[in-house]
């Protein structure tokens, strides 16, 4: 694959309202903004992971999400196409509609497509479409994006995400016992409880050029479906042995010239139980650093490919990763003490979706002021 430069992005979520701030934040240790909610199955408290509340509909949030992300004076996008990958859409604002007029007529209800095609008229982009394939939905969009690139389709590619915070996906999770009842999210813990759903919104402009202050080059990636089970992907780590594999074999590299590993870890049990199988099938007892951005960031759902990549990637350029409190009893080894790496370090990220799909990138971060990054 033709390496491809993520130029320009930008970052709402629970640790800040822009790119820096979040990743200033999650080298402070300082914890996100959480709220609790009742678990209408068990009538118990669970914690949800919000962005800071604005006041702006959807369609104003993403608004400035694009303008921040294309900067003050954008030149024309009609060589661009925009990806908008994600699992909740607008099901938020239907929602809203629900409790103001007691339920919505099917004239409400939107059809797939609708916000990337008005977002495609209101800025002018070339083309837009949606995905939505779980938790690799903006991993996928990444991958779509630099390929539909490479083959000459479109001169660039702007990947936007975005995760609510809907009901639907509050309960759904709970119900299905996945949500944490202790407000601790553990990933690869031995007494992880599950997880904390997480709001987000992320874009990023990716080109063939680096412009003026890129975040990274995408050297490859990999993605497919374990059609194994109906719901999840096979415990044994085979299927995300294999993916990590072609994901490198991509990217014309090697499994020990990783510097880190972003790991998916969801603080389920059988998702942290086949990433760490599959990671021990690709490195045996010797890894590289690992990190884990779920407890700062909650579960984005769709928009985690692209929400955890650029905080990964921002803060890489503004020094040391937060250690793991409880790296001792862990199942993967992790680091207990804040871990420095080069800005130019190359990374492995995986994201691992309900279905079985599971997506791996392969991403080198540029140091800060590096308008070449070659």
């Amino acid at each position: 694959m033709i390496p491809i430069y993520l130029q320009r992005a930008a970052l709402h979520c629970a640790l800040g309202d822009d790119l820096p701030s979040a990743a200033r934040a999650l080298q402070a240790g300082q914890p996100p903004q959480c709220e609790p909610f009742v678990l209408h199955e068990v009538q118990e408290p669970r914690t949800y992971l919000y962005a800071a509340k604005t006041g702006e509909s959807l369609s104003e949030r993403l608004d400035r999400l694009l303008g921040e992300t294309l900067g003050a004076n954008p030149q024309s996008l009609d060589d661009c196409l925009l990806i908008v990958a994600s699992t909740s859409l607008d099901i938020s604002e239907l929602e809203a509609l629900t409790r103001t007029q007691q339920g919505f007529t099917p004239e409400d209800s939107t059809h797939l497509d609708r916000l990337a095609a008005e977002l495609r008229q209101r800025w002018g982009f070339a083309a837009a479409f949606t995905l939505n394939t779980a938790c690799t939905s903006a991993a996928n969009g990444l991958l779509y994006g630099a390929r539909l690139i490479n083959a000459g389709q479109y001169a660039r590619t702007l990947v936007l995400s975005c995760e609510t915070p809907s009901a639907i996906a509050m309960q759904g999770f709970g119900a299905l016992m996945l949500t944490s009842p202790s407000g601790q999210y553990r990933p690869f813990h031995p007494e992880r409880d599950g997880l904390l759903l997480g709001e987000a919104y992320a874009a990023v402009l990716l080109d063939r050029e680096p412009g003026d202050a890129p975040l990274a080059r995408l050297l490859g990636g990999f993605s497919a479906c374990d059609t194994s089970s109906l719901t999840t992907t096979r415990e044994d780590g085979s299927h995300i042995h294999w993916v990590m594999q072609q994901a490198l074999r991509s990217a014309g590299c090697s499994a020990e010239q990783i510097d880190l590993v972003k790991l998916h870890g969801t603080a389920t049990s059988a998702n942290d139980a086949a990433e760490s199988n599959g990671m021990r099938l690709l490195y045996g007892e010797r890894m590289p650093a690992l990190s884990l951005l779920k407890p700062w960031l909650g579960h984005t759902l769709g928009a985690c490919g692209l929400s955890e990549s650029l905080l990964l990637l921002k803060a890489l350029q503004n020094g040391p990763l937060p250690g793991v409190s409880y790296a001792r009893q862990a199942m993967l080894p992790f680091s207990a003490e804040p871990q420095t790496l080069a800005a130019d370090s190359l990374l492995l990220t995986n994201f691992f979706g309900f279905g079985g799909n599971n997506a791996s990138l392969i991403l080198q971060g540029c140091a800060q002021g590096d308008s070449t990054c070659r």
